[in-house]
C-alpha cells in the first residue's frame, strides 16, 4: 500500500514518486481546461448559438424575400387590377361640377317613373375619412308602382346615389306601416334622403 505521507510535501513535488507526479499532472490539466472553458470557451459557445439563431433568421428572411422576387409578376398583376378597380370605384364618385348634372338625372328618373317631385334641396355635407357624402332630400308623389320605378331607376345612375331614410304616406295625410295595406293606383307621398359621395382629394 502506498504511503501517502509522501505527497504531502507540496513544496517538492520532484520526490514524488511518478503515479503521484501523473496524477498531479492530470489533476491541473483538467482544471487548466475546466478554467479555460469557463473563462473563453463558454462565451464563444454562446457566442455560436447567438450567431446561429442570426443566421436562422437571415435564412427566414431570404425565404421570405425569395418567394417575394418568385411571385413578384403575380403581385404586379393583383397590384394592377386593384388599381383599375379604385379608379373604377372613383369614377362612380361624382366630381363638384358634376352635382348639378346629378340632380338632373335624378329629376329624369323621377320623371320617367311618372313621379311627381314636390321638392328637393341641398342639405349640409358631411366630410368623412375618405371621401365627402353629399345628402339631397326629396319629397314627391307617386303610386306604388311609379316609385318603386323610381327607386329601380336611381339605382341604375351611372354614379353611386344611395337612398336613406324612406318614409311614405297617403297623399291625405298619415303615414304608413308595415303592415298597411296599399293598392296599385293610390297616390302616396313620400321622402326620401339622398346621399352622392365624391373623393375627398377633389377638395385640394
Amino acid at each position: 500500500m502506498a504511503d501517502l505521507n509522501q505527497y504531502q510535501d507540496f513544496n517538492n513535488i520532484g520526490s514524488w514518486p511518478l503515479p503521484g507526479k501523473i496524477v498531479f499532472i492530470l489533476i491541473g490539466m483538467l482544471v487548466v481546461l475546466g478554467l479555460g472553458y469557463y473563462f473563453d470557451t463558454s462565451e464563444q459557445l454562446n457566442e455560436l448559438e447567438s450567431k446561429g439563431k442570426k443566421q436562422e433568421q437571415l435564412l427566414s428572411d431570404y425565404k421570405r424575400e425569395y418567394e417575394k422576387a418568385v411571385n413578384l409578376d403575380a403581385y404586379r398583376e393583383q397590384m394592377a387590377e386593384m388599381k383599375e378597380t379604385f379608379k373604377g370605384l372613383l369614377e362612380q364618385l361624382p366630381k363638384n361640377t358634376e352635382i348639378p348634372g346629378l340632380l338632373d338625372e335624378i329629376s329624369y328618373a323621377a320623371s320617367g317613373a311618372g313621379v311627381e317631385l314636390l321638392s328637393h334641396k341641398y342639405l349640409n355635407e358631411t366630410k368623412k375619412q375618405f371621401y365627402i357624402e353629399k345628402p339631397i332630400e326629396i319629397v314627391a308623389t307617386g303610386s306604388f308602382h311609379q316609385i318603386a320605378d323610381f327607386v329601380s331607376r336611381i339605382s341604375k345612375l351611372p354614379r353611386i346615389v344611395t337612398l336613406h331614410g324612406f318614409t311614405i304616406s297617403a297623399a291625405g295625410g298619415g303615414q304608413r306601416n308595415a303592415n298597411s295595406t296599399i293598392s296599385s293606383g293610390e297616390t302616396l307621398s313620400f321622402s326620401v334622403l339622398a346621399k352622392t359621395y365624391r373623393y375627398e382629394s377633389e377638395e385640394g
